[in-house]
């Protein structure tokens, strides 16, 4: 389980950027380490190198005063200059890191003129590298030398040309063991590879109390969000004192809790208020249907009791519509089928079938059209719309008044209007009669509302891109306007 934590996780991505950093310095470390130990000694190659250098070339300016023939010159000059290089290429100088440097002298063929005594067997350099050097190029090469012990030893050696005149005459060469650096370089080796470890392992301590310290904040949400069940939706999460991500996490629970509890109790007041709703129709239908099989009433009587019967199953039946749009739209079951709808002949077809409801309350119901109003849209959801608007104004208007339906173009939009002479919304409730299983207050209706129809409404007006408000004021009616775009595109 702690493999699968975030914890874990957080802990092996900080080891493993801590590894990959760590590494990266060590090895440029490691580089510049190798390189200055190189160019220090190539340094000192190169200086032993110049003395000798400047001394040859001093020795062969110097004019020579001896009184031997012309030919016998070179020879005995020779034998002088051999004597003398000796004491360039054995001299011991005060400089501790010089003393392990050899010195020696060859001529452009390669042959030794004059070497250290103690200069080790030093392999000769490849052919193509010497003849280089003897066309005046310098060069640094490491080559491999048996020391006097007869040891295998890795040496840098430094070769230099020595121009006498025009020509090179003879080339110095000076070496030095690369052991001390190769020594230097693997006790560097062995304390990175000791110390990175050791630093990860030291580090990784405090990254665990920092990674438990950071998400000891989750852990409690997460003891509180144990807690909370549909029955203990009251629980909050502690929000922490910070303005980290945290605080955003709990604060952005705690509104989802504060919805959820919302819902459940907006659920919980449906199902006990849609319950009483339902009981009295059906009552009623049960009585009436029971009625209507009395063979002791009249043909009158019976047909009164199956009319309530009918009412009571309409009721029925534009709730059942109503969750069942509110349930389709919410979980995108039955997709829109968008196509030209003629507003106009929709809603008159709508008044056709509810105007009997509005004659039973001796309500007048208007539909006035100046223009064919065509726009893109499912017709049974706005054959729907329309019938919750009217059905809603009906409803909640006094006997004998009066509810007027319009359609008319407005700045590319179809508007439709749905006004009564009714009881009105007060300006407290006018924010929520939109909402879901919104109960209205007992004063407006003596029958129960939940919000359904007004609901279903909003929501389809919603999936068509649209709007739609009220203006109402109490005891003189209300008017609900929808907008809907005339070149809607599903």
């Amino acid at each position: 389980m702690f493999f699968k934590s975030i914890r874990f996780k957080v802990l092996l991505w900080y080891i493993l950027f801590l590894t990959l950093t760590l590494s990266i310095f060590s090895f440029i470390l490691y580089k510049g380490f190798h390189k200055e130990l190189f160019d220090g000694l190539d340094d000192l190659l190169s200086v032993r190198a110049e003395g000798v250098v400047d001394s040859v070339i001093a020795y062969w300016d110097i004019p020579y005063q001896g009184k031997l023939a012309t030919s016998d010159i070179d020879e005995v000059r020779l034998a002088d200059f051999v004597a003398t290089a000796r004491g360039w290429v054995e001299e011991k100088r005060r400089d501790p890191e010089l003393m392990s440097l050899f010195v020696r002298i060859t001529d452009i063929k390669g042959v030794v003129i004059i070497a250290s005594k103690s200069m080790p067997h030093i392999v000769q350099l490849e052919s193509d590298d010497f003849k280089d050097v003897a066309g005046g190029i310098e060069s640094f090469d490491t080559v491999s030398g048996e020391s006097i012990k007869g040891e295998q030893i890795k040496f840098r050696i430094y070769s230099k040309p020595i121009t006498i005149g025009s020509e090179v005459r003879y080339i110095v060469q000076v070496a030095g063991p690369a052991s001390l650096v190769s020594i230097a370089l693997g006790k560097l080796r062995i304390m990175l590879f000791i110390l990175i470890p050791l630093t990860i392992i030291l580090a990784a301590i405090p990254g665990v109390i920092l990674v438990s310290l950071t998400l000891h904040p989750v852990d409690n949400m997460v003891r509180t969000l144990r807690q909370i069940t549909a029955e203990n939706l009251k629980l909050r999460l502690h929000i922490p004192d910070t303005k980290d991500e945290i605080k955003r996490l709990a604060d952005t629970f705690n509104d989802m809790i504060d919805r959820l509890d919302r819902s459940f109790s907006s659920h919980n007041r449906f199902i006990q208020n849609i319950s009483q709703e339902l009981k009295v129709p059906m009552n009623d239908l049960q009585e009436d249907l029971e009625g209507a099989v009395d063979k002791e009433l009249s043909k009158e009587e019976q047909g009164l009791l199956i009319k309530r019967a009918s009412k009571s199953l309409n009721v029925f039946s534009k709730t059942i519509d109503n969750l069942l749009i509110l349930s389709q739209i919410d979980d995108s079951m039955t997709p829109f089928e968008i196509r030209k709808v003629n507003l106009n002949r929709l809603i008159d077809h709508v008044i056709k079938q509810i105007r009997s409801q509005a004659s039973e309350k001796d309500i007048e119901l208007f539909f006035s059209s100046l223009e064919e109003v065509i726009i893109d849209g499912d017709d049974k959801q706005l054959k729907q719309l329309v019938t919750n608007l009217i059905d809603n104004a009906i409803k909640y208007t006094y006997r004998n008044g009066k509810v007027s339906v319009s359609v008319e173009k407005a700045n590319g939009h179809a508007r439709i209007s749905v006004g009564d002479t009714g009881i009105g919304i007060s300006k407290d409730e006018i924010p929520y009669i939109f909402d879901r299983f919104y109960q209205v207050k007992k004063s407006r209706s003596s029958s129960q509302s939940f919000g359904l129809g007004l609901s279903s409404v909003r929501l389809i007006v919603e999936e068509h891109k649209g709007s739609v408000s009220v203006d109402s004021e109490e005891g003189k009616g209300s008017t609900f306007t929808v907008f809907l775009p005339i070149s809607y595109q599903g």
